[in-house]
């Protein structure tokens, strides 16, 4: 008999490459997500993702496992971590009728719990510990992939402006990991029966001006790239807010990097070169800006991101 895996945000970003990922391991994959689903998604079943616990409980009853991609990147229109913490443990409540439970996280949660991202992804982290479930944590790096957001407008920057500041002097560091790894790690945590905490990061480790770099040379490109002290360059992007309706980086965001919290510190899981995929896609990548607040808050948050059946983008929003 096939096994049932509940996944949120299966139309998504991380949450489609799921999908896709346990639909090769032949999985059934029911998905809660307010996105529409996409013309021929294939064998998904779909309901809403409505935060009532009664609602949630019916959808996880009988699973043999849930994956939790549920979060925010910044707060916005009345959700903020805190916000996001309370849905999270909602979602855990509800899964106590499912069979096991991933809970995608971030890399360093515990050690970046000065910045609200990283403090409300500990305190799920704790929770989920303390609970009789049986669990693993998954926590990414930097997801570079199909959707991509952060890298995808990092080339959208240096396409459209001929001067690239670097903050602080890009010196700190990051180990980024393709979306199909990090898929795949949330799968193998899924079949693994002992609780366990894993890093879903690549085999690669760059300085972010060496990142910035290979980005720049992915996509054919030479910009004049020149250090810049931290407030200057988060001054920069929001000169750049009006043009793109957008926020394009928080400076929590930027601190995480300085932090180099998107660094892991255990031997990698991730098999793909970041580098690799990066200049196989990087004739396409960054020639539209990824617009975040309208894909979760504006006219692109009823729209589907990604196929699961191909993980392949559905539509960037100028």
């Amino acid at each position: 008999m096939m096994k049932r895996v509940v996944v949120t945000g299966a139309f998504s970003y991380t949450g489609a490459a799921v999908a896709r990922e346990f639909h090769r391991r032949g999985w059934r994959v029911h998905t809660l997500t307010n996105r529409a689903a996409p013309a021929g998604n294939g064998p998904i079943t779909v309901s809403p993702l409505r935060f009532e616990l009664d609602h949630l409980r019916r959808e996880l009853s009988g699973a043999d496992a849930f994956v939790n991609t549920f979060w925010i990147r910044f707060p916005w229109r009345g959700q903020n971590f805190d916000t996001a913490v309370d849905s999270s443990r909602l979602l855990l409540d509800a899964a106590r009728g499912a069979g096991r439970v991933v809970h995608v996280s971030v890399s360093n949660a515990v050690l970046g719990a000065s910045l609200g991202y990283y403090r409300g992804k500990a305190t799920i982290e704790a929770y989920l510990r303390a609970s009789t479930l049986s669990y693993a944590i998954v926590r990414p790096t930097l997801v570079v992939g199909a959707g991509d957001v952060l890298t995808n407008n990092i080339a959208w920057l240096l396409r459209t402006f001929p001067l690239f500041l670097m903050p602080g002097g890009g010196r700190y560091r990051l180990q980024p990991v393709t979306l199909a790894d990090t898929a795949r790690i949330i799968a193998d945590a899924v079949e693994t029966r002992d609780n366990v905490e894993v890093d879903a990061a690549g085999p690669e480790i760059f300085s972010f001006g060496q990142y910035i770099r290979l980005v720049a040379a992915a996509c054919g490109l030479r910009p004049l790239i020149v250090n810049a002290p931290n407030w200057l360059a988060l001054a920069a992007l929001r000169m750049v807010r009006p043009l793109v309706r957008d926020v394009v980086l928080t400076r929590e965001e930027l601190l995480g990097l300085e932090q180099e919290l998107l660094l892991s510190h255990a031997p990698p899981l991730g098999q793909e070169s970041v580098a690799d995929w990066l200049r196989a896609n990087g004739a396409a990548f960054g020639r539209s800006y990824v617009n975040d607040l309208s894909r979760h808050f504006g006219a692109g948050a009823a729209a589907p991101i990604l196929d699961p059946a191909t993980s392949i983008r559905h539509g960037s929003t100028p």
